[in-house]
């Protein structure tokens, strides 16, 4: 297919012809000539094809209106005219459905070619039949179109439109699959990408004009939908089948690699092309005109003969490199796009005689440059050679043709070809300077039979023949490689669209789509690697943590304009992004991750990171991208970044697109009264805030509608949301009605906690801020992890339902060490430490706060961290460090008699610790089904199983610690302890009452179990008969834990810990230890002292009057050792607070003496594993939070002593000493006696 070039040489300013050496001459009329086989007689054999030399696997007509189609719509991307609309819709019906031969099939065939695969004949001929019926509805509803364009108010064509287009539409839905028949995939697939492109143009004027001709709001929603699904499938489609022509075309020799190479490059015109420019044609993305750019490099057929009947004419049978090693040569790895500036060429020669030699080029030098970016030169092939070479410069000029002639030279008596370029013609010009064009020609000596001329536009055709092609020209050269071996030199040029331009011009009037491998700089850890196939080229990967990489820009507005900025990406992680220029910053901002790890890059990989604060600038910049959360060194995939100018107008209608959207977002697609689980409570206030904010001026109608449908969408969050007084209203409000135990006068918690939140004390209700529109809470730090900071509610088993997975989800403001759990078999767990910042609102934008000090919600802002949705299920690892959260759990059956429900709790048990957090919910997921049903009914079994067993313990338990409890006490009525009731007795019976388990939960200890009120009932007698013995006792301090604490001190004492015990060490037989004791004259006292004599001597401890009436206990070392009980027993709740000054209790301070280890972690499972369901709750050092310590019992040595004494006075005297060595006392008691 000939393009019309009228004439482009007759004109040429010499000056711009490049300055070459005396080897370069201009080629002749009579030597370009030569393309015609000259003698002969040399070989009656050879037969070379005459004229302009057509390679059969190509086909002009396929190549020139793929470029055509792809070149007229980037002319039409966004919202174009209604005239360009019409035009456009004109030519591409031209295109498609021509008079004269089938241009279907003509793609079909071209394709079959290409693969060497046949299209079934009843897949053909139902696919050309379809096609045509496509063509005449088309053609039918481009005319329609046209003529209401011309009067939009006539109602028939109003009508007529509106009908054609609801059934083209769904013509085209229901044709698309026959053009992707099962194992035809390949051949049909430049079929199917065209039909593709014609139904996603179709689908976007139901945006551009559906509501002017007749569909309603909630049909042009769907077939928007609809566009954004099909983009998705058509681009996956289109690029998994090219791959897989691609791939099964790869090959072991360079004949395998002519083909692969056409195949790679026609269907990235026909194919690959098209696709990229799907997403452009959303118009709510891109609502005003467009300007993208195609960065991908095609590379034309090798400059070597082909198609000679002798095969070793061929080049590619020459001895010539094997397919891997062609591509390596001459492909160029991924990387910057850059511009030709200077190619040397370097020439070697080769004579057989005066009537056969040739010099031919034998390698190359080229010099390129990234926009704005450093010199970058390149060696390919021999350049070691003794004939001088040949240099051209190409600043700012595009090549846009190459006329290269392949030579061949038959060597020697066996005629062995040589096969070598001795002639090429560059023809270029400036597209900044239209008169600026000409020709550059590189010219050597040739003799021999036969020359074949490669003309590039056979392969890559101007986009138009209605212009000269040195303006219609659609593509340019960009580099050139070189297949060599002893008897092949062979170039092979590589071309970029022309779309891509040579300064990154920014548009003040249209959005500009700027690729970002046309950046000059990448910082290390960041390279370019391949594209995916729907990018329209090579894509910027990087692992780094800060600068990513700089670009120059051009914005051809002289005076500061403001303009919005997106980068399309793909991340495995979240991603905290700024983009810089100038001086102008987006500030940090904050997405979420947009694939799994490992995950392959598909379409639906790729979304906009677009920055609510915009930037301002004009006239030349410098852009630079970086990253500021990449600390793991995470991938992350950049595509390109857009520049939208903003005004009034746009502003407002931008902003009102956006919150339509988001509205409409919110409900599900086949029910729009419905909520998308999905969607968070969080994510409608955010979207309450986006209407909220819509310009009164330009939009006023809409934004009440939008606020309506807000407003539902809210109380239906209400409404699914199990939880009580979400919005934190109150926390530790007691309920109207709360059931109490008859015989035990236990209030139920677990009824109390299905009436809202319930904390500890230091937890704080705020009001809505910049963040949340509606309270939330803050959580401090705790000085122990025994007495966290917590926050809990029950949902009880009536708002339940069976078999169901249920989500807890909220968004955190900031945290650290937040603990949050789901209780129902076990406990589900996450710590979730989410940084946060002081502020929301960048420096340079309108204040934050209104003046009556509420939060500016319109402000522009912007989130230090990522909104992610970070969903902890069945064993999966969460994503940290994001504001959104969510946890898991899934209930069984359901018993209203045991009311399990399910405990939501959050901890913080740190002193660093700190939670803001708000929006909670609790509601319903998904039925259970599956491996999901199995595991949970596995995990309800085994807690049953677990809680018969724990029934059983718990009753023999319970009956030995009663009776241990009921010892204590002279009767039912525990207020008198029995006259040998002693410390000891007490310790030991509430060590029993310990071994009640699940008396607690061990996640929060104020939370009851299952034996919390048994538990209660016995820890509360425990309790009267320790506060009982405390008044028998008139010794303060007698167990040493305060220290010297209420003693008086002669000489060198001291109080140490031995065995976790505090004991008093009087070391020198000079030092003495007494406390004066008030009494009561008259009655009888019982002094019992517990100690230990090392050494020789006694130790003594004496107790008199004033005068007279002493008595004393004498310890030796060598004295057998009386029994006193072993079981002593720990601090309880009610004397954990007392201070060491406080002497009226013996047992003050006794958790602290006994150094107990706050620190142990617990062994919390996340998920429904077999091993989930063993007791991990007895390991709890801080279980119940009720003081107790497991007490070892008195080492050997230690002896108890007692006298009985009946004071005369009302005070006496308890002195302690020694004679020589070492007296160390455990206790010391003055009981009184019963009456």
């Amino acid at each position: 297919m000939n393009s019309n070039r009228k004439n482009e040489n007759e004109i040429i300013d010499a000056s711009f012809i490049p300055a070459v050496s005396n080897e370069s001459v201009t080629i002749s009329k009579e030597y370009a000539q030569t393309n015609q086989l000259q003698n002969n007689s040399i070989e009656d054999g050879l037969c070379i094809a005459e004229g302009e030399y057509i390679d059969p696997f190509v086909s002009a007509s396929t190549v020139q209106t793929g470029i055509s189609i792809a070149g007229r719509i980037l002319g039409v991307l966004g919202v174009p005219f209604a005239g360009q609309l019409a035009s456009f819709y004109s030519f591409i019906v031209g295109e498609l459905w021509p008079k004269g031969r089938d241009q279907w099939e003509i793609f079909m065939e071209h394709v079959e070619q290409l693969v060497r695969q046949q299209i079934t004949a009843n897949a053909r001929n139902t696919a050309l039949a379809r096609l045509q019926g496509l063509g005449d509805s088309f053609r039918a509803y481009q005319q329609s179109l046209e003529d209401w364009l011309e009067n939009r108010n006539d109602a028939r064509t109003r009508s007529v439109l509106y009908t054609q287009y609801i059934a083209l539409e769904l013509d085209f839905l229901n044709a698309m699959p026959l053009f992707a028949i099962r194992e035809q995939e390949v051949p049909l697939l430049m079929v199917y990408a065209q039909a593709a492109n014609l139904h996603l143009l179709l689908l976007r004027d139901a945006s551009l004009y559906g509501r002017e001709f007749g569909l309603t709001s909630q049909e042009i929603q769907r077939y928007y939908e609809r566009q954004v699904e099909r983009t998705r499938d058509y681009s996956d489609h289109c690029v998994q089948w090219y791959n897989t022509g691609l791939n099964n075309l790869r090959g072991t020799n360079a004949e395998s690699w002519v083909r692969y190479n056409q195949f790679r490059r026609d269907l990235t015109l026909g194919v690959l092309d098209l696709v990229a420019l799907f997403p452009s044609y959303d118009t709510r993305t891109y609502p005003i005109n467009t300007s993208a750019q195609l960065t991908r490099e095609v590379y034309t057929d090798a400059i070597g003969a082909t198609g000679v009947n002798m095969a070793s004419m061929n080049w590619y049978n020459n001895n010539a490199p094997s397919f891997s090693a062609i591509e390596t040569a001459v492909i160029r790895s991924p990387h910057l796009l850059d511009f030709l500036e200077q190619l040397k060429i370097f020439s070697a020669s080769s004579r057989w005689s005066n009537t056969r030699h040739m010099t031919y080029w034998r390698g190359h030098t080229i010099q390129s440059r990234p926009i704005r970016g450093a010199l970058i030169t390149s060696t390919h092939g021999n350049t070691n050679t003794s004939i001088n070479p040949v240099t051209f410069q190409f600043p700012s000029r595009d090549v846009y043709r190459t006329e290269s002639y392949a030579g061949v030279l038959l060597w020697g008596i066996y005629l062995e070809p040589i096969h070598g370029v001795p002639t090429v013609r560059f023809n270029f010009r400036n597209p900044q300077n239209t008169f600026e064009r000409g020709t550059a020609n590189y010219s050597q000596p040739y003799e021999s039979p036969g020359l074949q001329l490669k003309d590039s536009e056979t392969e890559l055709p101007p986009e138009t023949t209605e212009r000269p092609n040195y303006e219609s020209y659609s593509h340019r050269l960009s580099h050139i490689g070189i297949i060599l071996q002893t008897r092949l030199n062979v170039p092979v040029y590589s071309w970029t669209h022309r779309s891509a331009d040579r300064t990154n011009t920014i548009s003040s009037d249209s959005i500009t789509q700027i690729p970002l491998v046309k950046s000059f700089n990448l910082n290390s850890g960041t390279s370019v690697v391949s594209g995916p196939g729907f990018t329209g080229g090579d894509i910027i990967r990087t692992n780094v943590n800060g600068s990513v990489l700089s670009m120059g820009l051009n914005f051809n507005n002289t005076s500061l304009q403001r303009y919005r900025v997106r980068v399309r990406y793909a991340a495995s992680q979240t991603m905290v992004l700024r983009v810089t220029v100038g001086g102008s910053t987006t500030f940090d901002q904050g997405f979420p991750s947009t694939m799994s790890a490992n995950e392959s890059l598909t379409s639906q990989s790729f979304r906009f990171a677009e920055f609510p604060v915009g930037i301002s600038a004009s006239g030349s910049q410098t852009a630079g991208i970086s990253i500021s959360n990449n600390a793991g060194r995470q991938t992350f995939h950049f595509d390109k970044i857009e520049f939208i100018p903003i005004t009034a107008t746009f502003e407002a209608e931008y902003d009102l697109e956006r919150a339509q959207e988001a509205v409409n977002a919110l409900f599900t697609n086949t029910n729009p009264r419905r909520l998308k689980t999905g969607v968070t409570d969080y994510h409608i206030d955010e979207v309450s805030n986006l209407v909220a904010c819509l310009s009164d001026e330009f939009c006023l109608d809409e934004k009440r509608e939008l606020l309506e449908k807000v407003k539902y969408a809210k109380r239906l969050s209400d409404e699914r949301n199990l939880l009580q007084d979400p919005n934190f209203t109150s926390i530790n409000k007691q309920p109207d009605f709360i059931s109490t135990n008859e015989q035990s006068n236990f209030t139920s918690i677990h009824e109390q906690s299905e009436h809202g939140w319930w904390g500890s004390e230091n937890i704080t209700i705020q009001e809505g801020n910049d963040v949340f529109k509606e309270n939330y809470v803050t959580l401090p730090g705790t000085y122990n992890e025994c007495y966290p900071t917590y926050l809990y509610q029950k949902i009880g088993e009536s708002e339940l339902k069976a078999y169901t997975r249920y989500q807890l989800r909220g968004y955190i403001e900031d945290s650290q060490d937040l603990e949050i759990y789901l209780i129902r078999y076990n406990a589900k767990h996450e710590t979730l430490d989410v940084p946060g910042t002081e502020s929301v609102w960048p420096l340079s934008v309108e204040s934050p706060i209104r003046r009556c000090g509420e939060p500016n919600r319109c402000a522009p802002h912007f989130e230090w961290n990522p909104d992610l949705d970070c969903s902890c299920r069945d064993g999966e690892k969460c994503a940290h460090h994001s504001h959104h959260f969510s946890l898991d759990i899934d209930v069984g059956c359901i018993d209203l008699h045991e009311n399990l429900g399910v405990w939501v709790v959050f901890k913080i048990k740190t002193q660093e610790g700190h939670a803001r957090l708000g929006n909670l919910e609790f509601i319903e997921e998904k039925p259970l089904l599956g491996e999901a049903l199995s595991r949970v009914k596995r995990a309800e079994k085994k807690w049953r199983d677990k809680r018969e067993k724990l029934q059983l313990e718990t009753k023999r338990v319970y009956t030995e610690a009663k009776e241990a409890v009921d010892a204590l006490f002279v009767d039912s009525q525990y207020d008198r302890l029995q006259a040998d009731t002693n410390i000891g007795m007490i310790h030991a019976a509430d060590k029993l009452v310990h071994r009640i388990r699940e008396a607690y939960l061990s996640e929060l200890s104020v939370i009851p179990g299952v034996n919390a009120e048994i538990f209660e009932e016995l820890e509360g007698r425990i309790i009267t008969a320790i506060s009982l013995y405390d008044a028998r006792n008139v010794v303060k301090n007698g167990d040493f834990n305060n220290g010297l604490a209420c003693w008086n001190v002669k000489g060198h004492v001291d109080v140490q810990q031995s065995h976790h015990r505090s004991v008093l060490v009087i070391p020198e037989w000079e030092a003495e230890v007494s406390q004066a004791v008030r009494v009561c004259p008259g009655r009888g006292y019982i002094l019992r002292v517990t100690a230990y004599k090392e050494g020789y001597g006694e130790g003594c401890v004496t107790i008199h009057e004033i005068e007279n009436n002493t008595d004393e206990l004498k310890f030796k070392n060598c004295e057998e050792e009386e029994v006193y009980p072993t079981d002593t027993g720990t601090c309880n709740d009610y004397t954990a607070h007392q201070g060491t000054a406080a002497c009226n209790s013996r047992n003050a301070g006794y958790e602290d003496a006994y150094e107990v280890d706050t620190t142990a972690s617990v062994n919390y499972k996340p998920t429904y594993e077999e091993e989930t369901y063993t007791d991990v709750r007895r390991d709890n050092h801080c279980e119940y939070d009720r003081g107790y310590v497991n007490y070892p019992p008195l080492p050997a040595g230690y002896v108890t002593k007692e006298l009985e004494y009946f004071p005369e006075t009302d005070k006496v005297w308890i002195e302690i000493g020694e004679t020589e060595g070492t007296f160390i006392v455990d206790s010391i008691e003055l009981l009184l006696m019963e009456e």
